[in-house]
């Protein structure tokens, strides 16, 4: 199988050091567009450093299969992992896409090896459950949506995550062949962002995306914390404030139990 060298147009870059903690009216239009944005120097250095540092140590009990390992609730991995259910880098754009109730649903990592492989494209709204784009009078509204944290890079078309931009709103996502699900063929409608180490990339489940097969030399190292909004679960079990230490009030807050009855999850001053 050949992936194409496409780089997927309209991807947007952001970079915190030159721009103010929001999402920006361009980003808005970015996401509405694609179904995902691509956000440039999330982490730091020292962050994506001790985040790979206790990954290495974890990752030696996890069982790998096809050269994959999916740890589940990486979140219980310690303090640098429960704080990125709420990285101040990534909170203006939940209560954005989310609304300001949201809160997180579940989380794992994907780590993959050279010639590692996983599933084919899924997701869209098309799907009962949560998986869902809304636009109205001027807000957007999502189900269940990912921020996928980089602590590897992704060179252009070294595999991993993959989208077809746009399909959130699409009204035909059933006439996807079955060989461009199982990327038989990869057409050049699918997406294969390229990412440096510490980016994130944040998508809607409404979306149709998957993981190609990983191509580059380095390994894939990505976390991926998934959020609900703040009346709706996915997963069926919900987070247990007692299996983590020291939460903030707003983690307390993040990890809630869905409810139409809570309060704002970030305090804004």
């Amino acid at each position: 199988m050949v992936i194409p060298n496409v780089k997927p147009s309209f991807m947007l870059l952001f970079d915190f050091m030159e721009k103010e903690k929001t999402m920006t009216p361009e980003e808005k239009f970015m996401f509405d567009l694609q179904g995902y944005i691509l956000i440039k120097n999330v982490l730091s250095q020292e962050e994506v450093d001790e985040l790979n540092t206790i990954s290495n140590e974890k990752l030696v009990d996890q069982e790998e299969v096809n050269g994959l390992k999916i740890p589940r609730k990486v979140s219980l991995w310690g303090k640098p992992f429960q704080q990125l259910f709420d990285h101040p880098n990534i909170t203006p754009y939940l209560n954005e896409l989310l609304g300001p109730q949201f809160r997180a649903d579940h989380d794992y990592g994907i780590f993959m090896r050279r010639g590692g492989s996983k599933g084919g494209l899924h997701g869209g709204d098309h799907r009962a459950g949560d998986h869902w784009y809304k636009y109205r009078d001027g807000v957007m509204r999502n189900g269940l949506t990912v921020v996928v944290y980089f602590l590897a890079p992704v060179p252009e078309g070294a595999g991993g995550f993959c989208c077809v931009p746009g399909s959130h709103k699409s009204n035909f996502p059933l006439n996807v062949p079955k060989e461009v699900r199982s990327f038989e063929r990869v057409p050049h409608y699918l997406a294969n962002p390229s990412a440096e180490t510490g980016d994130a990339l944040i998508f809607t489940e409404a979306t149709m995306h998957g993981t190609l097969p990983w191509t580059a030399e380095n390994d894939r190292r990505t976390l991926l914390y998934k959020f609900s909004p703040g009346h709706s679960s996915w997963s069926l079990k919900y987070y247990n404030h007692d299996d983590y230490d020291d939460l903030t009030e707003q983690q307390k807050r993040v990890l809630a139990p869905p409810s139409m009855r809570r309060p704002d999850t970030v305090e804004l001053a």
